[in-house]
């Protein structure tokens, strides 16, 4: 394309060339205009189209959920008084696996639990940290106020962990001491599980005897 000299063109020959440009650049705007409100049109539809088909499907994964804990509400009554269980020790397990007789279908039941404590945790650990100053500063001693600092470690939150708690539990109870056994005692009664969801998972075995999980989330299909 050849190029136009401007200083060549008179001014009404630039004037129209500039009104020329002008109506390009108009019907230029026009055209993006009327693409992006195509685009608009298009992805509001599939948006909301999608979006109904999407929360069908979580309704219906709820009801699913929810018929489930039902079909189990009778074998976790029969565990918990088989097995002489209390609704904290319930809780506290979290999850419950129920296999076929067969071993090949698994269906897994389960809460997901953050651990809380009552106020009468920080006498249980006064107690402790006060046991921990009379022992001896030999080297077998030093190795056993590491272990037990270590267990009493908050997480990231500033909560007492309860399998640490668990842990120390059994340091207590093989050490034998009885204001150390005391002391975990209190700490373990202060705790106050706090269930936050419940989950469904279920598996199977496959040709080779390996645990396949059928994928229930989106994100595992």
């Amino acid at each position: 394309m050849d190029k136009i000299d401007l200083k060549a063109l008179s001014a009404a020959e630039r004037a129209e060339l500039m009104q020329q440009l002008a109506e390009e650049t108009k019907l230029e705007q026009e055209r993006l205009r009327k693409e992006r409100e195509a685009y608009e049109a298009i992805k509001d539809e599939v948006v909301r189209k999608t979006f109904v088909m999407l929360q069908e499907a979580s309704d219906k994964l709820l009801e699913v959920k929810e018929q489930v804990y039902q079909n189990f509400e009778q074998v976790m009554a029969l565990k918990k008084e088989l097995f002489n269980l209390s609704d904290e020790q319930l809780l506290t397990q979290g999850s419950h696996t129920f296999t076929s007789s067969d071993g090949v279908m698994s269906v897994i039941i389960g809460s997901n639990i953050i651990d809380r404590w009552d106020e009468t945790v920080s006498v249980g650990i006064e107690l402790i940290n006060k046991w921990l100053d009379t022992l001896a500063r030999d080297e077998k001693s030093a190795q056993l106020v590491g272990i037990v600092r270590d267990l009493l470690k908050p997480n990231k939150d500033g909560v007492l962990k309860a399998s640490r708690v668990l842990d120390l539990s059994k340091h207590a109870d093989r050490i034998g001491d009885k204001e150390l056994i005391k002391a975990v005692n209190i700490i373990r009664d202060a705790y106050r599980p706090a269930k936050t969801s419940t989950y469904v998972k279920a598996k199977c075995k496959d040709a080779t005897d390996k645990d396949q999980y059928i994928p229930l989330s989106m994100s595992a299909v």
